[in-house]
């Protein structure tokens, strides 16, 4: 019997492909320079007459997405901040897994008892993790000193660190259930090693669950990244003028976007609406993928349990 195609994970990965794909090109296929500003034009009006106007100006042939409050072209923004946005996640979400995985195999195959460790309650545990990151980054990443890819790198390290002990309990837990397998314990008793038991036999078993870990581990590191936007606390700075006092994001990543226009929720909608949409598009994209890896894992499971 012919299987049915994925549809969640084609769709997703060809989405999450666009956008690593656009945070790579993006510069180069921006229509404007990132510096190009158009504070004053002509629109059109409802009688069909040219009409002097100051920006922001809305989406036209000119400018697809519209322009800011100071006459940014919006999709150029979008094409520059992406790199930030995407490539983050994807490079923190990769180092929490490599560091969590070693570790909770290691710990795993190693540990003598073979019960499933309860997550620990501790001083932090209650604490989300963005309260954390923005209360140690408030003082660097606000009017910020140092340039945006050291910023970015803080803030990522951060992120990473935090969010170990998660991919830990997981991985350990999923080792000891995969420990008591009956091929696991024929090759103990053979003689293997605890390398040999690690790469031979507990890594090829968890390779599903590292795959569906790691989109997870990328959800929850664009929810950090948002979180903090809305407190004003932008990846790679946020400058801060006054007079009025408004925040804006110096590396023009998606989440500093949204946060830098909540203003314009009911006027001028778009300045908000399109670094909204992207945003929403990029996480929606590894929802995708984490609905159907999940429902790959579960066809496995209900294929493999009856051989």
């Amino acid at each position: 019997m012919r299987r049915k195609p994925n549809i969640l994970l084609i769709i997703g990965i060809v989405l999450l492909s666009f956008f690593v794909i656009i945070s790579i090109i993006g510069p180069y296929v921006a229509p404007y320079d990132l510096e190009y500003s158009k504070k004053i034009g002509y629109i059109e009006n409802d009688d069909g007459k040219q009409q002097l106007k100051g920006s922001p100006f809305p989406p036209s042939k000119e400018h697809v997405f519209g322009t800011d409050k100071w006459g940014y072209d919006i999709l150029t923004l979008l094409l520059y901040g992406a790199k930030y946005t995407v490539f983050t996640v994807l490079i923190v979400a990769v180092i929490r897994l490599i560091i969590g995985t070693a570790f909770g195999i290691l710990n795993g195959v190693i540990s003598l008892a073979d019960q499933r460790r309860n997550k620990q309650v501790s001083l932090f545990s209650g604490i989300p993790i963005f309260i954390i990151i923005y209360f140690i980054m408030v003082g660097i990443n606000v009017e910020p000193t140092l340039p945006p890819t050291i910023l970015v790198f803080i803030q990522g390290f951060l992120m990473t660190i935090l969010g170990i002990p998660g991919v830990y309990n997981v991985i350990f837990n999923l080792t000891i259930e995969i420990k008591k397998n009956a091929y696991v314990e024929a090759a103990k008793t053979l003689g293997g090693s605890n390398r040999h038991i690690s790469s031979k036999h507990i890594y090829p078993a968890l390779k599903g669950n590292l795959l569906a870990l790691f989109v997870n581990e990328c959800i929850q590191v664009l929810h950090i990244i948002g979180q903090l936007g809305i407190f004003n606390l932008f990846l790679g700075g946020t400058e801060k003028q006054y007079f009025p006092t408004i925040y804006l994001s110096i590396t023009n990543e998606w989440s500093g976007l949204i946060g830098q226009s909540r203003s314009f929720l009911y006027h001028s909608q778009w300045i908000i609406l399109y670094p909204l949409i992207a945003y929403m598009l990029l996480l929606f994209s590894f929802y995708l993928l984490s609905s159907g890896l999940n429902a790959s894992l579960k066809n496995k499971a209900r294929r493999t349990s009856h051989l």
